[in-house]
């Protein structure tokens, strides 16, 4: 080695030092040859000893291009006698050892002031190095993602400073560079009177820590455009915790907004509209029910008051909806005799209205004085298949048909699909009126054939006359009330008024499932003989 200084203290300090030093220092000579190295220096050009270096060059260590690189920075100091500080250079050993370091060059002069070569010291930084491209990499990934939100977004510092924004944001200033806005305040790129409420909002975040958000600010935007923002602040920490600036982001809603409205007064108009098809439906359900009493009422005022078997009559009527599927139809025959027809569409609501209304039409078209049950029901069956043949409409209807014979006392009856009404002979229990099989319903089968039954009644006897409503209504464990309990009520009931035993029957319904609406309609006419 070289010493510039021949005491020993002198070679001591320079040897612990070039010993102890992590940095790679060398010297060299006017050639690019070194004169000595560190021991850092010879560990990283795969030397066992400083020693091995001497007399050697860049060439003999490190690839063709980097080598030739660092000869001409040597040559340029050696010309200008001017070095350089804190370069950052690749310095790739043709062992294959890669990094990326800190160099500093200078020039070196002898005792007598003339430069005589170069020295250096150059820091290992690959660290550093990847961990700031790796910070690069994720700031240019924060900057991409900031700038393709479709909200605004600043950051300012304590003194409302603007450090960051996004393209969304600047659109909204009408501010095309970010560097028209970086450092400026808020009041100087708008006149707006809205930026002290803006500032008041930072000092409220800044002096208390606490967040805004999702306030919906209309009108917010600075350049005075009419629109809705949710506007959101909170504050921005150093490491430490401390608040150190606010983060703001603004969120155009305007189409939301103007949404919400459209469908506010979409549901006002709606709900008005409700109302004027509840009150049209109410009187809809008042009229069906009229229709009914007037047509007992009809018969009731045929019939001879001197007749040995003339019934009292009551019926009881309760939709599942503001309509019902269920209806019933009495048609005077004569002095002596009356016919009645209850039907059951299928469904609820204003369809199977619409279809019950289609029934009674058909009904006041056929002469049942002149037909047997049978008969009118076959009738009715030809009709309804050509007209129910119609995907919106219910499907089918199911029907009994009765004839009263007031002075024999003698009914005859057949069903289409309907349960068999219940007769309950005076001191006996109720049974159904007949157990053969019912005929299809109406409207599935054209040429279908319904048979005919015949039964007498006495004095005291009652026939219920239902749908299957009152059947078919199930409790919470899915257990029907079933005819055979509607037959026990019945039993039970044995007021004198013929209503009010109807009335105690739809009691006795309700109590199988209480708490709960009806889930089908039900219907009902008593004749009590």
């Amino acid at each position: 080695m070289l010493f510039l200084d021949d005491s020993k203290a002198a070679h001591l300090f320079f040897n612990r030092l070039m010993e102890s030093l992590p940095d790679h220092v060398y010297f060299k000579d006017r050639e690019g040859r070194f004169l000595c190295v560190n021991r850092a220096h010879a560990l990283y050009l795969g030397l066992r000893s400083p020693s091995e270096a001497v007399g050697r060059t860049d060439y003999d260590f490190f690839e063709p291009a980097q080598a030739k690189q660092k000869d001409a920075d040597e040559r340029e100091i050696l010309r200008s006698g001017v070095g350089f500080i804190e370069k950052e250079e690749r310095a790739n050993s043709i062992k294959g050892v890669e990094r990326w370091v800190m160099t500093t060059k200078l020039p070196l002069f002898g005792d007598d002031g003339e430069m005589i070569g170069t020295f250096g010291i150059s820091r290992n930084i690959s660290e550093m190095k990847q961990a700031r491209e790796a910070l690069n990499a994720h700031h240019r990934l924060l900057s991409t993602l900031i700038d393709i939100l479709p909200c605004r977004i600043v950051v300012k510092d304590r003194e409302g400073r603007i450090k960051l924004t996004n393209r969304t944001y600047r659109t909204a200033l009408g501010l095309a560079e970010e560097d028209s806005v970086l450092g400026r305040k808020l009041s100087e790129l708008s006149s707006d009177g809205r930026t002290q409420r803006y500032a008041e909002d930072d000092r409220a975040v800044l002096e208390q820590g606490a967040s805004i958000l999702n306030r919906e600010d209309y009108d917010a935007s600075p350049l005075g455009d009419k629109r809705w923002l949710l506007l959101s602040k909170v504050p921005l920490r150093d490491a430490s915790g401390r608040v150190e600036g606010v983060v703001g982001m603004a969120a155009d809603i305007t189409a939301q907004k103007e949404s919400e409205a459209r469908a506010v007064e979409a549901q006002r108009a709606l709900e008005e509209k409700n109302r004027q098809i509840e009150s049209e439906l109410q009187i809809a359900r008042e009229l069906q029910t009229e229709l009914m009493a007037s047509s007992m009422q009809s018969v009731q005022a045929e019939l001879a008051a001197g007749s040995p078997f003339l019934p009292r009559l009551a019926f009881h009527y309760e939709p599942s909806a503001h309509l019902a599927g269920d209806f019933f139809q009495f048609v005077p025959v004569s002095q002596k005799s009356f016919a009645l027809v209850m039907c059951d569409v299928m469904g609820h609501g204003v369809k199977a209205a619409l279809v019950t209304t289609l029934v009674r039409g058909l009904v006041a078209n056929i002469r049942v004085d002149d037909t047997s049950p049978a008969q009118t029901l076959h009738a009715l069956n030809e009709r309804l298949c050509a007209l129910l043949d119609r995907p919106p409409l219910p499907r089918f209807v199911t029907a009994v048909h009765a004839l009263f014979d007031t002075e024999a006392g003698v009914v005859r009856m057949a069903s289409a699909g309907h349960p068999w009404p219940l007769l309950e002979r005076e001191g006996e229990g109720a049974a159904p009126v007949s157990e053969l099989e019912c005929g299809p319903a109406l409207g599935l089968i054209r040429g279908a054939v319904y048979r005919d039954i015949e039964f007498s009644v006495a004095r005291g006897d009652r026939l219920l006359v239902f749908t299957d409503g009152w059947t078919e209504e199930a409790d919470d464990d899915g257990e029907e009330f079933g005819i055979q309990r509607l037959a026990e009520a019945l039993r039970r009931c044995r007021a004198e008024n013929p209503y009010t035993t109807l009335d105690d029957l739809a009691t006795a319904l309700r109590g199988h499932a209480p708490g709960r609406t009806l889930a089908d309609d039900v219907c009902a006419v008593l004749a009590a003989f």
